[in-house]
């Protein structure tokens, strides 16, 4: 069972990622108090132990400017999301936004393996047919890693091509998955359901 902490971690970074999702802007403490209906010190500390663990991105004010994979500023990958542009942690993240918020939109992100351009395209939350595909560490990963952003969110990426994901995989000894862009969407959607709460764009 969940523990109390954990529970509010989740809680604290779904009302983080649906402001940002929301307004485009960083998401004071205040803000998130109020939507959660708790105290702001109770919010505060949730979002320090979130910053630690590479859960969530602040500010020099201490607002939230990422979460859930998404941020507001420049990072690895860059999504336009209708008319809005925001960016994500990894390659997993674009595929788990678009189909929670079932959005049109484009994802433009880049080789690791020769640095070329890729651009992945959606339409109401799901990828255009593609020969990319993903390269998903496993979750035995994610908990050996100190901090979620640096340690596992760089090895999730898109390739072109199942060997060229498997070579880079094994080169690194990443364990994991390489799934093409429609089944790993199927995933990537129903872990980020329940943060986007029936936010739609």
């Amino acid at each position: 069972m969940d523990d109390v902490s954990t529970i509010l971690s989740r809680e604290v970074s779904g009302a983080a990622f649906r402001q940002l999702v929301r307004t485009g802007t960083a998401a004071p403490i205040s803000d998130l108090a109020a939507d959660l209906d708790r105290p702001e010190p109770e919010i505060e500390s949730a979002v320090e132990r979130l910053r630690s663990e590479g859960g969530i991105q602040v500010d020099d004010q201490g607002r939230v400017v990422g979460a859930a994979g998404l941020s507001i500023g420049p990072d690895r990958h860059r999504i336009e999301l209708g008319e809005r542009t925001f960016w994500t942690w990894c390659a997993y993240d674009i595929l788990g936004i678009f189909g929670a918020l079932e959005a049109d939109g484009t994802a433009h992100s880049s080789s690791p393996t020769t640095g070329v351009s890729l651009e992945v395209r959606f339409r109401r939350g799901r990828p255009e047919p593609t020969s990319l595909v993903l390269l998903r560490p496993d979750d035995s990963y994610m908990s050996c890693c100190a901090n979620v952003y640096e340690d596992w969110c760089s090895n999730s990426n898109f390739f072109e091509s199942r060997e060229a994901a498997s070579t880079w995989a094994a080169a690194r000894g990443i364990p994991g998955h390489v799934m093409d862009l429609s089944r790993a969407a199927d995933l990537a959607t129903r872990n980020w359901e329940p943060l986007a709460d029936g936010l739609r764009l």
